[in-house]
């Protein structure tokens, strides 16, 4: 089933090594869960090298899906817990999310029931769009088919016989 309800999903980028400082304040904020990711990259304030390479730091990327009502205060928990005010300790940003699945956890019985009858409404309405779509259509093709058969005389019609 996929839900409708208000969602967003929040990014936070740290060092390798800080991603359970993040995790534990999003817990602390209200989150349920993160999937933690690992990555490489630097920002305008890590530019190192090492015999003329270039070397780019591990970094943790840590997504937390959560309702739009707690989005907020569960960045403020990550920017306040991981120091992310200061520059160069990793950022966190938000995006939203339109439809999810397998989430069932985070919604209440009456948010899923609401979810379930919309989607059986969709559906529905879906059926009679195509429904429409090919009525539409066949009529279109007979108007043409006419429209042809006008536009060709006969062909009897056509020939005519000149005497030499």
């Amino acid at each position: 089933m996929i839900f409708k309800h208000g969602f967003a999903l929040i990014f936070t980028i740290v060092d390798a090594g800080f991603s359970g400082k993040v995790l534990e304040a999003s817990r602390k904020a209200g989150a349920e869960g993160a999937t933690l990711l690992n990555g490489r990259g630097r920002g305008v304030h890590e530019s190192s090298s090492f015999m003329g390479v270039s070397i780019q730091p591990d970094k943790e990327i840590i997504l937390i899906l959560v309702k739009k009502s707690i989005r907020r205060n569960v960045m403020k928990e990550i920017v306040r817990s991981c120091n992310l005010a200061t520059e160069g300790k990793g950022m966190t940003f938000c995006v939203p999310v339109d439809e999810v699945a397998g989430v069932q956890h985070l919604l209440t019985r009456k948010q899923q029931q609401e979810d379930v009858n919309e989607q059986k409404c969709d559906d529905k309405e879906l059926a009679k769009l195509n429904e429409q779509k090919i009525a539409e259509a066949k009529t279109e093709i007979k108007a043409e088919v006419k429209i042809e058969q006008k536009a060709e005389p006969n062909v009897e019609q056509k020939a005519e016989v000149k005497p030499e």
